[in-house]
């Protein structure tokens, strides 16, 4: 569901720098974010459109029968998962530096997390390579957990924007938006460990 969010979002994203006002609405409240992301259209494009490969091919990563029957694909499309992570995060990682919607908070939240992000995929790759797949499995599950996080986090800022007009007011999303990305980030990552540990002997009796 959270794949399906995360590809839905970048390919909005990719189709309003393409071709901008192709979605506006009357009242579109996502006006400001589009503008925002209007400004660095290359690095944005650059960042959501590896975002989309992320989105398709990481669940693939954890499909058993794949792995056990078509090793190669599952390698294959492991190694360009793998490089568009790299892509994603450097990529948000600049995005970041340059200007957050969200000010400090959110500058804060996505250094922090991205800079896991790519530390959590750089060990998996290393395990794989040393032929260490339960931890591999586990560092990938990590990395993918706060990767799709940029999709929980998108309804956390819908109850953001629809409290603000519940209340008769104008969303304002340089107040929330740093809030959103914690709250988003912090769960994927707690239950991604949860199901770490939950899963790890069952997974080490199987292999």
């Amino acid at each position: 569901m959270l794949a399906l969010i995360g590809v839905a979002v970048a390919t909005r994203r990719a189709t309003v720098l393409v071709k901008p006002g192709a979605m506006n609405a009357a009242k579109n409240p996502a006006a400001a974010l589009d503008e925002h992301f209007a400004k660095e259209k290359a690095l944005t494009l650059l960042h959501v459109l590896p975002g989309i490969m992320f989105m398709v091919l990481g669940p693939l990563q954890f499909v058993r029968g794949l792995r056990a029957k078509h090793p190669a694909v599952h390698r294959w499309s492991g190694r360009i998962f793998l490089t568009a992570s790299a892509v994603i995060g450097t990529t948000g990682l600049t995005m970041a530096a340059r200007g957050a919607i969200g000010g400090a908070d959110e500058k804060a939240a996505i250094f922090l997390f991205g800079g896991f992000f790519l530390i959590a995929l750089a060990k998996a790759l290393w395990h794989a390579m040393r032929r260490e797949f339960a931890q591999h499995r586990e560092w990938m599950i990590r990395g993918y957990a706060v990767g799709l996080a940029v999709a929980t986090i998108r309804p956390i800022m819908g109850g953001f924007f629809a409290a603000a007009a519940m209340r008769g007011l104008t969303p304002e999303p340089s107040t929330f938006f740093g809030k959103a990305f914690w709250i988003g980030f912090t769960a994927q990552t707690i239950a991604a460990e949860m199901w770490v540990r939950w899963t790890r002997r069952k997974f080490s009796a199987a292999t």
